[in-house]
């Protein structure tokens, strides 16, 4: 069952990192990551790659325009110019010779223009490009109110003498606001007019016999640009070194065009160059030397990918989400599955395969596929999540595990073991510290009286009036047999605050078991004995062979013990040995003694500790000065006024339990006294 969980929840994450890709595919600014970062991160990585030969820029750039004493702008530049290139050219072998220029006003010299236009119509071969201007015009309704928007395209072709003498006449549109990726094939509108590259493409096959690129009958189709490199990666010659080899006789330097395809336009070879005459783009190879390729070279770029047939082809957006998704999928299961260092590492290499695959992809086939969201947005998403949901059930685990032994463990040992830190047994250590030891009476005789199910019952709630007030007084439990418990303090930075813990800890279990016994019905009242004893101890896991308890150990523990059982002779219920509340302020409490227990060597003083000294009433603080009186007169030897005193205690309180121990004894004594020397300390022999 847990194993079917375990998948489900891996399948869950999978599903909502693939989502998750899927919209940020479908969001406009998410997917422009993919164009803006994807793109450049691609063809960098590709780096710059041989141009096809069919294709040839004649730059109008700086140099000419110093050469041949013109300024920068083209359309100052007589157009006899074009006149003397455009025969060279169709001699030298141009199949196509494309202006990436206007002229759609006269020039200054009609002359100029007729002689252009008898060059252009004598090659057969040329193409001009017309302006297109768009104009938004606001729609009024029939009150005069403004009521919607539309946008007017006006095309403005050449003069009418180029225009009839060219080829073919096209547009060539790309944005100035934003870095240019794609170029329009076809310009839209009833026509669908071809753009200026796919013009001379379709010129330049029909002369070879290779089938021209049709209309998609679609407004504003696209294609991608497979760039080859930074500006000027395409074959460009200044325009002054072609026209001095139009102009040459004798031939001294000739350029080979045939077969080729010539675009003509204006490319700044330097940024000085480019901001006289801003006619450049911003594209993925935009470097930080500011040159930015020219419209002219990144129209022969399309042409060049025709001429190749491999444009640079974006997926489908249904094959897109597919891909994302299956990816999302694929790394979420990952990261769910695994750990977190197996499954970053998993992730990296399946990243790495991914990322190996759409670069194969993008130099080999020209296909560009999803980069920045699958390995950007995705792989961390789904990375991050995995570890955050390992780190989230981890916790939950350590708290089952907390709680699970958080009955039979002290707090600490149960962090210990939660976090996996090593070997319970490292925490061994001695302290000083506080032992408590608790005895139920006739427990033997209540067991053989009860049903074990009820028995059970009874003890649970008799151990909750033990526990709490130990653990609310920051003390642990550290065994619990039958009917016995043993407490320990331990965690104080001075001797008197475990003490002081454990003696208000002892007091708050008698008052909570006497209301615990007042309230008792169908059930018999429960009569325990305690014992407090404080000093050095080892407290930890004890034990071999794979088997360990947590535990007091040392002769605190049992000193503690032998007094819990001294109540059964003095009659008592709170015994503590002298040494435990030593100092220790607003405790009331009775001397009863030195005494040696059976099987130890040294005698412990010992007192009955009854309470808050301001809860201590004057009838017992009566019979507490007598008693003291007494003991007074049994430790100097007075056995026989000592037993008169006791006897007078006992007239005041008849079950007070120490006052008739030490009558007998002194009446003993009286009766038998010591050959020896007198030693006031009570000798037990039975533990």
């Amino acid at each position: 069952m847990k194993r079917y969980e375990s998948w489900l929840n891996a399948l869950a994450q999978g599903l909502l990192v693939g989502l998750v890709g899927v919209l940020a595919i479908a969001i406009a600014p998410f997917a422009e990551f993919e164009e803006s970062l994807g793109l450049h991160w691609m063809f960098n990585l590709r780096g710059p790659i041989r141009a096809p030969a069919e294709v040839v820029i004649v730059a109008i750039d700086e140099q000419s325009a110093d050469e041949l004493g013109l300024p920068p702008k083209p359309r100052a530049w007589p157009r006899n110019l074009h006149a003397e290139l455009i025969p060279y050219l169709k001699k030298a072998g141009a199949r196509v010779i494309s202006f990436d220029l206007t002229f759609e006003t006269p020039s200054p010299q009609p002359a100029h223009d007729e002689a252009f236009a008898q060059a252009i119509a004598a090659a057969g071969n040329v193409l001009l490009t017309e302006s297109i201007h768009r104009e938004t015009v606001v729609l009024r309704g029939p009150d005069g109110r403004p009521n919607g928007s539309a946008v007017i395209e006006r095309r403005t072709p050449p003069i009418g003498a180029l225009a009839q003498a060219a080829r073919g006449v096209a547009p060539f549109l790309l944005p100035k606001d934003s870095r240019v990726s794609a170029y329009w094939t076809f310009s839209g509108g009833a026509d669908d007019t071809p753009t200026l590259p796919v013009l001379a493409f379709n010129t330049y096959a029909s002369d070879r016999q290779i089938r021209p690129l049709a209309s998609p009958h679609s407004s504003n189709a696209t294609s991608y640009l497979k760039f080859y490199g930074p500006p000027r990666s395409i074959t460009t010659l200044p325009y002054s070194r072609v026209l001095a080899a139009a102009r040459s006789l004798d031939g001294a330097e000739a350029f080979d065009f045939r077969d080729k395809a010539v675009f003509i336009g204006y490319s700044a070879a330097t940024q000085t160059g480019q901001d006289r005459l801003r006619d450049d783009y911003r594209t993925v190879y935009s470097g930080p030397d500011g040159l930015d390729i020219s419209g002219v070279e990144i129209a022969a770029t399309a042409f060049a990918n025709l001429v190749e047939d491999q444009p640079l082809r974006r997926l489908s957006p249904a094959w897109q989400l597919v891909i994302v998704a299956l990816w999302g999928l694929g790394v979420g299961l990952v990261c769910r599955s695994l750990r977190p260092l197996r499954a970053v590492a998993v992730v990296a290499v399946m990243a790495l395969v991914y990322l190996a695959v759409v670069y194969s992809q993008f130099v080999g086939s020209a296909w560009w596929l999803p980069s920045i969201i699958p390995i950007c947005i995705q792989a961390p998403l789904a990375v991050f999540s995995g570890v955050w949901l390992s780190y989230r059930d981890s916790s939950r685990e350590r708290a089952n595990i907390k709680r699970a032994f958080g009955y039979f463990l002290p707090g600490k040992v149960v962090d210990q073991l939660a976090r996996n830190v090593g070997p319970v047994t490292h925490s061994n250590r001695v302290v000083f510290g506080a032992c408590l030891s608790t005895d139920l009476e006739k427990y033997t005789t209540l067991a053989e009286q009860m049903d074990p199910a009820r028995l059970g019952e009874l003890m649970n709630e008799y151990y909750a009036e033990l526990f709490v007030p130990v653990e609310r007084s920051r003390g642990v439990v550290v065994d619990v047999v039958g009917d016995a418990m043993v407490a320990i303090w331990a965690r104080a930075s001075t001797d008197a605050e475990p003490r002081m813990n454990a003696c208000e800890a002892a007091l708050a279990i008698v008052e909570g078991l006497n209301r615990f016994n007042a309230a008792a019905r169908g059930r018999p009242a429960l009569a325990t004995r305690f014992g407090l004893h404080a000093g050095d101890m080892l407290i930890g896991s004890i034990g071999a062979s794979g088997h360990f308890e947590y535990r007091a150990v040392g002769d605190i523990v049992n000193t503690a013990s032998r007094i819990q059982s001294l109540n059964k002779v003095l009659g008592t219920r709170l015994l503590a040995s002298d040494t435990t509340v030593a100092g220790l302020q607003g405790l009331a409490t009775r001397p009863l003694g030195s005494f040696l227990m059976a099987g130890k060597s040294n005698p412990v003083a010992i007192v009955e500790l009854l309470g808050k000294a301001a809860d201590m009433s004057a009838a017992r603080t009566k019979l507490f000065a007598t008693f003291a009186d007494a003991m007074s007169a049994y430790v100097e030897g007075r056995w026989d006024a000592a037993c008169a005193l006791f006897a007078e205690a006992l007239r005041m309180e008849p079950a007070d339990g120490p006052s008739r121990f030490y009558r007998d004894r002194c009446e003993q004594l009286v009766s038998s006294p010591p050959q020896q020397e007198w030693i006031p300390t009570v000798r037990l022999e039975e533990k």
